[in-house]
């Protein structure tokens, strides 16, 4: 929540009247951004003229309305190229392990679709899974993997050329047509399952993290033993999962449409 002592109307407006121009991709003109944003045609007027100068606006005189320039494209891409999707993962890592006390993963589509471990907090039981960073596994029997191919159609297709689904349990999915199946339910909940697909006593969530292009930047997720992994707890880990990769996913730029 935010502390109103601390609120500054001034810049909210200008930032209020930015995310408007960027979400719509048309120029607007002062008396419908007014309109839109409840502000004042005067304090519009006035922000947009220094918005101007600073290049971050142009008008088009034919009929005074502005739309952005490519300026803010700039600086999103300038802090984008600095910043490691594990750098912004991390307190959504740690916020997950803490409150499943599971083995938690962070992933990136790998060669040819295959799923790369990028970083990994380990559970807080004694009976744990582990997995090793650097790692390239199968994406079609881990959760994460699942996650990362339902959400980009690409991805998809280029494991499906490369990779005979060879089962690792008698859970897996081996054939394409079920593949692909399963990648619409994914996409219709949310999130993806390994129950005991990639190994026998191992249940697994993984959510797709999404970037501001609206592409798959990766997943994240939790994996420990059956006896701790009931569906009933699963349900619970589930929603915590999902919280976090929304968080990660904003922290990289993605509105839903």
């Amino acid at each position: 929540m935010t502390n109103k002592k601390y609120k500054a109307p001034a810049a909210e407006k200008v930032l209020d009247i930015l995310e408007l121009m960027a979400k719509e991709n048309k120029p607007f003109s002062v008396t419908e951004i007014s309109n839109t944003l409840s502000i004042t045609t005067n304090s519009v007027f006035r922000i947009l003229k220094e918005l101007e100068e600073k290049k971050y606006i142009q008008k088009k005189e034919s009929d005074s309305t502005y739309q952005l320039t490519g300026k803010l494209y700039y600086l999103g891409s300038s802090i984008a190229n600095r910043i490691t999707l594990k750098e912004v993962a991390e307190p959504s890592m740690h916020a997950l392990r803490d409150g499943t006390r599971e083995t938690t993963l962070l992933t990136k589509p790998g060669s040819l679709g295959r799923t790369l471990v990028v970083d990994q907090l380990e559970s807080l039981e004694p009976i744990k899974f582990l997995s090793t960073v650097g790692l390239e596994y199968p994406s079609h029997t881990s959760a994460m993997g699942k996650a990362m191919l339902a959400y980009s159609p690409d991805l998809l297709e280029l494991y499906l050329a490369h990779h005979e689904l060879e089962p690792a349990t008698p859970g897996s999915i081996a054939d394409p047509v079920k593949l692909r199946e399963e990648a619409e339910r994914i996409r219709a909940q949310g999130y993806a399952l390994d129950m005991e697909e990639s190994c026998e006593g191992l249940r697994c969530i993984g959510v797709p993290i999404m970037n501001a292009a609206g592409q798959i930047e990766g997943a994240i997720g939790v994996s420990g033993p059956i006896f701790r992994m009931s569906k009933k707890t699963m349900d619970r880990y589930i929603g915590l999962a999902l919280e976090q990769s929304q968080a990660i996913s904003e922290q990289l730029g993605y509105r839903k449409p």
